[in-house]
């Protein structure tokens, strides 16, 4: 398990940072090493048992909510993007993509359809209804610490329930080494739930609008979110490191640009006469280079979603919302004042997501004696002078 937290010096740059955050947290919490080797025996434990169900796996829709983060006007990427992302999710996790590998390719017998799907979120946590984006203006030029996107104190957004849904923040990243993006590990939802998600440039997000070649065509929310989902980097990110994933061919290092096939066939770390899967979307090739998962990669993300991450095969993200609140949420989102009054009161409320919103007073003795309808714009004030005290 010691595999887990060796790296390797590479000369060109790290696109993903999820690993090196992950190595800092360690050297500050110790015991996140521990809970990780925990993590990882349940999930072996959970891939022995399932490893064979092949056609029988569970479909999962998971449902996302985008928070843009934007300082200048061009970061407030446009809802199109957005959605592009979400289909290039879809097409590369269920196996769609249309830069597959052939039939006829060594590898294609490795690749997978994993059975997951996303959707932009359709009812937010309180039961509204939603797109599935919010958009936050920001002080910060551009987002060095990693987890400052994460909290609204410091310029960035609060998450989402991170049991119920995939929280994906879009920003500019600014480290000076072409930092493409970032993840947490399901390992990390209990003790540090605030810290979850995936955080992607703006310039890597999707496939239209801002999205930069050669990480133009969303294959950087594809690899962040299988971090996510318990994947680690081909090659271990150590040299002729453990992914700890049987069907991925060793690899000596990350690969960058577009190799050509065979690469580094019978390499001195012990891959075969097909040389290394840099392919795969957890590598280091440019975006229009990576078009598979294997089939026990597949299975390792459906482990994550059968453990750490299970709240969310029953999240609500993707249903009709309900339109209703609990009692809970209504005290804590209307605010009635003043009080005493003289009649005249004032309705304002945080929970502007419906239109057509309506008010009914009642009696002590339950009979309704008013109503307005067709509330838009709060605060709102009501007039009850002419009714009795």
């Amino acid at each position: 398990m010691l595999a887990i937290f060796g790296f390797s010096a590479h000369a060109q740059t790290e696109k993903c940072a999820t690993m090196q955050i992950l190595e800092k947290r360690i050297a500050k919490d110790p015991s996140i090493k521990l809970r990780m080797e925990q993590s990882e025996i349940k999930t072996q434990k959970w891939i022995s048992a399932n490893s064979n169900a092949k056609g029988g796996i569970q479909l999962v829709t998971i449902p996302v909510v985008v928070h843009v983060l934007r300082n200048d006007p061009i970061e407030n990427i446009s809802a199109a993007q957005i959605q592009s992302q979400i289909d290039i999710l879809n097409e590369d996790f269920r196996l769609l993509n249309s830069d597959s590998l052939p039939d006829t390719h060594p590898f294609w017998n490795y690749t997978a359809d994993t059975e997951i799907e996303f959707c932009l979120a359709s009812t937010d946590p309180d039961g509204f209804t939603t797109t599935g984006i919010t958009r936050t203006y920001t002080d910060s030029i551009a987002f060095i610490e990693m987890d400052s996107p994460k909290y609204t104190v410091t310029g960035g957004s609060d998450s989402w329930d991170p049991t119920q849904y995939l929280n994906l923040w879009v920003c500019h990243l600014n480290d000076g080494l072409g930092l493409l993006g970032y993840a947490a590990f399901p390992a990390d939802l209990a003790t540090d739930p605030d810290l979850d998600g995936v955080v992607i440039s703006y310039t890597a997000f999707g496939y239209i609008g801002t999205a930069t070649a050669p990480n133009d065509l969303g294959r950087t929310g594809t690899h962040e979110v299988g971090h996510w989902l318990n994947l680690r980097h081909i090659w271990g990110d150590d040299t002729c490191g453990d992914d700890f994933v049987a069907d991925t061919e060793i690899a000596e290092a990350a690969n960058y640009g577009c190799p050509t096939f065979p690469h580094n066939a019978n390499s001195t770390c012990g891959s075969g006469v097909d040389g290394e899967m840099y392919m795969n979307y957890m590598d280091y090739v440019d975006d229009a280079c990576m078009n598979m998962f294997t089939y026990d990669q597949g299975i390792r993300m459906q482990s994550a979603l059968n453990g750490d991450r299970a709240g969310l095969l029953t999240s609500l993200g993707c249903s009709a919302p309900t339109g209703l609140l609990n009692e809970g949420s209504l005290e804590n989102g209307f605010k009635i004042y003043p009080n005493p009054s003289n009649g005249n009161f004032t309705v304002d409320t945080h929970m502007l997501k419906y239109d057509n919103i309506s008010i009914s007073v009642y009696d002590l003795l339950g009979s309704k004696i008013q109503k307005f309808e067709n509330i838009k714009i709060f605060p709102f004030k009501m007039d009850l002078n002419d009714l009795s005290n």
